[in-house]
């Protein structure tokens, strides 16, 4: 397992304040990075826990959050010829599944149900919705969970603009169109969802002369209640069953999911989702003493200790960290 250090841009990113632009601080870079080494465990086929004691859990799940992402991008839109996903789409079930349409000219999007794939005349082309678009030009994006196909059953062609924000450059793991036009489920994070989303508001920028963006630009996070919504992580409520999104989740294959607060950590661990599990527990919190028991009970049956490597190492003053690897269909 190599250094996790310096491995997101946000390491070097500025907070935006309505005064001035300042380094992000340096336990916030931590968390992003501490988001980087969660991927890299998933991506090296360790399964385990990372719980992380804090004074307050404020922010912290989105900035692990955009270190997870981040760290699983993985490039998606191929614009070359050969690139084409025509034989792929020929797979897909006839009016089985809602897709979007991404142009490797701009940044249009269509999104529907996909009729059919034909190749005809030498011509690859995709009927979506009742209309027809040659396969050279288009990239399709499969619409799984949390959408759902009876949504749009009945709907025409929905034209949308992929929302790329400016500054986004020096920020992002890949090409601006290829991030934010597909979706895929990196990491999941369960908490009180609006507070995630105000926190997710805060503005960075890469450089003093960058337009500033928000960082659920780099998160892309959405709730299970949004429509045909791109996006990088899911948020999950707290409050609710855990059993009601367990297989959903997995089915996706997100490899970090982040428990924000105490009382989530005591509701959450056990539904196992991905690979690896951030637990953040705040030290004022009612449940933290029983937050603490429980994931004491889930080290105790774990096969080792993960020791902390590169920067992470140096962890910030008031917060505390233990990593465990876990045993097969255990966080």
């Amino acid at each position: 397992m190599g250094s996790a250090g310096g491995r997101t841009p946000l390491s070097g990113a500025l907070l935006c304040t309505d005064a001035d632009r300042i380094p992000l601080p340096g336990w916030a870079a931590w968390f992003c990075e501490l988001g980087v080494w969660a991927v890299d465990l998933a991506l090296e086929g360790i399964s385990g826990t990372i719980a992380v004691s804090v004074p307050a859990r404020e922010y912290a799940s989105v900035l692990v959050g955009c270190g997870s992402v981040h760290a699983a991008f993985q490039p998606q839109l191929d614009v070359a010829p050969e690139g084409s996903q025509f034989d792929r789409a020929a797979k897909l079930v006839p009016k089985r599944h809602v897709v979007r349409l991404i142009s490797t000219r701009n940044t249009t999007g269509f999104v529907g149900i996909l009729n059919e794939v034909v190749n005809k005349h030498n011509r690859e082309s995709y009927n979506v919705s009742g209309g027809w678009f040659p396969a050279d030009r288009y990239r399709i994006d499969v619409l799984r969970w949390p959408d759902n196909l009876r949504d749009f059953v009945g709907q025409s062609r929905i034209l949308e603009q992929i929302d790329i924000p400016n500054g986004a450059d020096g920020l992002l793991p890949g090409a601006a169109a290829d991030f934010c036009g597909f979706s895929a489920l990196h990491c999941t994070i369960v908490g009180d969802c609006k507070t995630i989303q105000q926190e997710s508001e805060t503005l960075v920028a890469a450089s003093t002369a960058a337009e500033p963006l928000p960082l659920k630009a780099l998160l892309r996070p959405r709730t299970v209640r949004d429509k045909a919504r791109q996006f990088r992580s899911v948020l999950l409520p707290a409050r609710e069953d855990p059993e009601d999104y367990r297989e959903l989740v997995v089915g996706r294959k997100p490899k970090v999911t982040i428990l924000d607060g105490a009382a989530t950590v005591c509701r959450w661990l056990g539904a196992g989702m991905a690979p690896v599990t951030v637990a953040l527990v705040e030290r004022t919190a009612p449940s933290s003493e029983a937050a603490a028991d429980i994931l004491d009970r889930y080290r105790a049956r774990s096969l080792q200790d993960l020791p902390l490597l590169g920067d992470l190492a140096s962890v910030p003053a008031g917060i505390e960290v233990l990593a465990w690897q876990s045993r097969a269909g255990n966080p």
